[in-house]
């Protein structure tokens, strides 16, 4: 079970923003990686919209399409359609939570642009959350031990799905921050002057803002 929530959770929290990202011109670096977090992370599209030149329902198009994208693999768990929507409201939430900072970009000699970002990081979610789960579920099991009964595997995974929900919320409802910690991004221009940040500097912003706790073991 850890391991496949490990998957699952990781990949949700990452999906979002494992994508190539284009502005043409002469352009704010600084505000154009703040737009791109705003855009894929919290759901603000304005900015972002300008900067690539598209329209802002193109660009919640876009985000919605990622976040469903990672949320579709708890269907093949056999997670029901109602409790699958929660999570994806969940972990949107969740997201939305998360703290950056982008600081002021430095020009480099080939044309680039490095970006500081400050990542406040969720330190509370994850933390201690497959142990909780794991000592609820036995105390699921043992009630059918004690009656001489079986649960059905849907009935095992509904119980499970609606657990860890319920677990993942009361976090949420409650975030908790760590120390601040700065990472550089590298906005560089293509022969097109066409201007990107990579889809590993940005994955790695994206790690940083979650702790996931004993997930990542």
């Amino acid at each position: 079970m850890k391991r496949v929530w490990k998957t699952l959770l990781a990949g949700v929290l990452t999906a979002m923003l494992v994508c190539t990202l284009t502005a043409c011109g002469s352009f704010d670096a600084s505000g154009y990686v703040k737009a791109t977090l705003d855009s894929n992370i919290h759901g603000e599209f304005e900015e972002y919209a300008e900067f690539v030149d598209i329209s802002l329902e193109e660009a919640e198009q876009d985000y919605n399409a990622n976040l469903d994208s990672s949320i579709q693999s708890m269907a093949s768990f056999g997670m029901s359609e109602e409790m699958t929507g929660k999570y994806r409201a969940l972990f949107a939430d969740l997201m939305k939570k998360t703290k950056y900072d982008v600081g002021e970009a430095t020009k480099n000699q080939d044309g680039s642009y490095t970006v500081p970002v400050t990542v406040t990081p969720i330190t509370n979610v994850f933390d201690g959350l497959m142990d909780e789960a794991q000592s609820q579920l036995i105390t699921y099991a043992a009630q059918f031990v004690s009656a001489d009964d079986t649960p059905t595997d849907d009935e095992i995974t509904a119980y499970t799905a609606e657990l860890l929900y319920n677990l993942l919320s009361e976090r949420v409802s409650d975030i908790q921050y760590g120390d601040p910690q700065q990472i550089e991004v590298t906005v560089s221009a293509d022969e097109d002057n066409a201007y990107s940040i990579s889809a590993d500097e940005m994955a790695t912003v994206t790690n940083a803002l979650i702790d996931l706790g004993d997930l990542v073991n």
